[in-house]
């Protein structure tokens, strides 16, 4: 019964440090968070792949080749995605970013 009550005492203090762990973790980018959104690269880059493949065929042929500049209120994404035809295109399209929302402006 002992040995018991020990591997739970253990699980229950390793939990509890892997939730202070994650807690600590999660208040530790609050400066972040106030950032407008034309400032964050890993937001742009992730909003502006899911509003390309909306418009896609194939979402999940869409291959990123870069984003150019990484910040900034007009942003340039270059990928390659799937035609019609099954061979893969080289398209350019042009995003828009405020402070809180990002748009398609076109995509050739």
């Amino acid at each position: 019964m002992t040995q018991i009550m020990k591997k739970s005492f253990k699980y229950l203090i390793s939990c509890a440090v892997l939730g202070l762990f994650l807690l600590g973790a999660a208040g530790s980018n609050d400066s972040d968070s106030t950032k407008p959104l034309y400032e964050d690269e890993i937001a742009i880059k992730v909003t502006a792949e899911s509003l390309i493949k909306k418009t896609l065929r194939d979402p999940d042929s869409y291959q990123l080749i870069e984003i150019t500049p990484k910040t900034g209120k007009v942003i340039t994404v270059r990928y390659r995605a799937k035609n019609g035809f099954g061979g893969y295109n080289v398209c350019t399209a042009l995003v828009e970013c405020d402070e809180n929302t990002m748009r398609l402006i076109s995509n050739e």
